[in-house]
């Protein structure tokens, strides 16, 4: 399922990018939301909290239904690689159409994640949005009730 509109960020936006801001205040603002939403939150929840997309890529991607599922590149050399498989459930894409990421190509090497954020839907507790920014200048969200992280070590980037 789709709807339309524009992906509102709360931390990450446009000034945040730039350097507008001071950056350091507004990391640690969305640090406090994380730890507030980590307390109120389920453990599926909670693993997506703790899966770090920055600078992911997007090595598949699927949506059948109301299940978004996707499969990403994480990590770096300090910290090693990680396959990270995501599925949303009960998802709604926001601000894009399944059209609209086709022809964005997902999975183009050359498109990565800069970043993302985790929020509750506002008026609507038992619903999530987790809004994402690819280089170059594509973003959506994914608003979901539920969602499944799978990790998986890998030996390099490319495997």
């Amino acid at each position: 399922m789709t709807s339309s509109g524009t992906v509102t960020f709360r931390w990450f936006d446009a000034e945040f990018d730039s350097g507008d801001v001071d950056q350091d205040i507004v990391i640690s603002s969305y640090r406090s939301h994380l730890d507030q939403l980590h307390d109120r939150s389920s453990d599926t929840i909670r693993a997506l909290i703790h899966t770090n997309l920055h600078d992911a890529q997007v090595r598949d991607w699927t949506m059948e239904g109301t299940v978004f599922r996707w499969s990403l590149v994480i990590g770096d050399l300090q910290t090693g690689y990680e396959r990270a498989t995501i599925e949303y459930h009960d998802a709604i894409l926001r601000a894009v159409t399944t059209a609209e990421v086709i022809d964005f190509d997902l999975c183009d090497t050359d498109h990565e994640l800069v970043s993302d954020e985790i929020d509750i839907v506002e008026g609507t507790p038992t619903r999530f949005e987790h809004r994402f920014s690819f280089w170059p200048d594509f973003a959506f969200a994914i608003q979901f009730r539920d969602v499944t992280v799978l990790r998986e070590p890998m030996a390099s980037w490319q495997a």
